[in-house]
């Protein structure tokens, strides 16, 4: 049994591109699933910053916090080029995982060595890394002295107010992209990250990084980034549990795609 593995959750259709093709998109940090992750650790310290304003000495601070976008647009700004990422889980059978990323649970999780995805990873271009999870009670213990500091470099203009703000916060916490709030803990995530557009060298045989490339997606066109990995390092799937049986079929074709020796197995979850 092989301990080292991650799982990819995703619709069938999607897990056949990526058996086929030997490749996992990586999507840009501005197009994930939930819009709010990655600044959701620092809309909670707004948050606990405003309860702790007893005499509304900040209120246009967090008048300008609470406009739509607004923190998003500090993590990362319109005309910077963003990071792109995949993510991984370390449980295998998440029903969370199931219904979010893999078709309501019809779809399969790809169980992956990661093992090779810290072989690849460099020390800014390309990393793999675990997602950090933040409490608030972990974020309470941060606000007297980050209060005390804003009230000291106070402005009367809220957009002032909001860049010392987040300067401060994220001397704080530096690593947003990796950081999601406890409400997330249960996925056990991990993620391969590229900062494009660096051009990454000397990645070992069977790995390539390949051009930018747009798709479809509910109502918008995105963009995504093509990441080439060796066959072998998929050592198991997973089918969801609403996952149509199909008695040898599954494994006839991964038979046919060159895998007759990945493990298969079927989710033992009760949701259904």
């Amino acid at each position: 049994m092989n301990n080292n593995l991650v799982f990819y959750y995703c619709n069938v259709s999607t897990a056949l591109s990526i058996l086929q093709n030997h490749e996992i998109w990586m999507t840009s940090i501005r197009n994930l699933n939930d819009g709010n992750e990655t600044v959701g650790v620092y809309k909670m310290l707004f948050n606990l910053l405003e309860k702790y304003d007893k005499k509304n000495c900040l209120s246009k601070m967090f008048e300008f916090a609470s406009h739509p976008g607004a923190i998003q647009l500090y993590e990362t700004p319109l005309g910077a080029y963003p990071e792109y990422i995949t993510c991984f889980s370390e449980n295998s059978d998440s029903v969370s995982q199931w219904i979010a990323y893999a078709d309501n649970g019809q779809g399969i999780a790809i169980g992956f060595d990661e093992t090779a995805f810290s072989q690849i990873s460099s020390k800014k271009e390309l990393t793999y890394q675990s997602v950090t999870y933040v409490s608030e009670k972990e974020l309470q213990n941060y606000i007297p002295k980050l209060y005390e500091y804003l009230l000291a470099n106070s402005r009367d203009n809220g957009f002032q107010m909001m860049d010392i703000a987040m300067e401060k916060i994220k001397q704080t916490y530096p690593a947003g992209i990796n950081l999601k709030t406890m409400h997330y803990d249960g996925e056990k995530e991990k993620r391969i990250i590229y900062q494009y557009p660096e051009k990454i060298e000397n990645l070992p045989e069977g790995w390539e990084i390949k051009k930018i490339k747009a798709y479809p997606k509910s109502n918008m066109i995105n963009t995504c980034i093509p990441l080439k990995f060796p066959k072998d390092i998929i050592k198991k799937i997973v089918t969801g549990p609403k996952y149509q049986k199909n008695y040898y079929e599954l494994e006839t074709a991964m038979e046919a795609l060159g895998y007759a020796e990945v493990e298969i197995c079927e989710s033992t979850s009760s949701y259904r």
